[in-house]
């Protein structure tokens, strides 16, 4: 695999921040030019020669070897590219991001994905809370791309999501989906209280009927004809639906006006 790989020179004694340090950032640059690059640690700028022994050539794939939950924003701001982390990632990872490819090998802190607008996040462990929601101060959430958490993700999931799609293969925390506008999000596992909450638009699949607000309306059973036909083009939505042909649906969250809908396979 070529591209440029970033070992850690020892543990972290401080939070660093890597929002910066992306492929298409990196990818133009000579190893000296990188070597030169700040990077905020605690309350300090340090070159990132300083905290890592940085090999390869600048073009390819940007690899994290040995992950840290101490190194925050890991692909933040992406646009294009593929950066692979072999461990576990901090907070803010893939913020804002609008294209490429991120693949982390653990677990992430709290709001990954958030923010985000195109490209791929694919993580295999868990995830800290509020993935895929609204940062702090922000009223837009996940609006485009995807997001695949391969463990369970903690509370507000979703929160305030305008597109796109989020898979949870384990459990979700309570305030799954809060103010969602639109977009998707399936759950494998289980899904804590008040899902929804507020919810105007958008889709949420689920295998088994989660606690909903009072303001979610039963509808019964229905068939699936129009999911299953789509999700002939859409490997994730295939994905989701497994063998499901029909689902219990529920309307939402209409103390808000919203008619966003609730999915459990039936």
């Amino acid at each position: 695999m070529s591209g440029v790989s970033l070992k850690p020179r020892a543990p972290f004694e401080a939070r660093v921040d890597l929002s910066g340090i992306t492929p298409s950032v990196t990818c133009p640059l000579p190893l000296r030019e990188l070597e030169h690059l700040a990077v905020p640690c605690g309350g300090r700028s340090l070159k990132l020669a300083e905290l890592f022994f940085i090999e390869g050539a600048p073009e390819g794939v940007l690899l994290i070897e040995i992950g840290d939950e101490r190194l925050d924003g890991v692909g933040a701001g992406m646009t294009t590219g593929e950066l692979i982390v072999d461990g576990r990632v901090g907070a803010f990872a893939g913020r804002g991001m609008s294209g490429g490819f991120l693949r982390i090998g653990g677990d992430a802190g709290d709001f990954l994905g958030a923010e985000m607008s195109g490209g791929r996040i694919e993580l295999a462990g868990k995830a800290g809370s509020h993935a895929g929601a609204a940062g702090s101060g922000s009223r837009r959430g996940l609006s485009g791309g995807v997001l695949r958490i391969g463990g369970n993700a903690g509370p507000r999931a979703a929160e305030r999501q305008r597109g796109g799609l989020i898979t949870i293969a384990g459990d979700a925390g309570d305030g799954l989906a809060t103010d969602m506008i639109a977009g998707t999000v399936s759950v494998g596992g289980a899904i804590g209280s008040m899902a929804g909450r507020g919810m105007k638009r958008g889709t949420i699949f689920a295998n088994t009927v989660p606690e909903l607000p009072a303001g979610f309306v039963d509808t019964g059973t229905h068939e699936l004809v129009a999911l299953r036909l789509l999700a002939r083009r859409v490997p994730e939505l295939k994905d989701m639906l497994g063998g499901w042909t029909h689902a219990r649906r529920f309307v939402g969250d209409t103390l808000m006006g919203g008619q966003g809908e609730v999915l459990a396979g039936a």
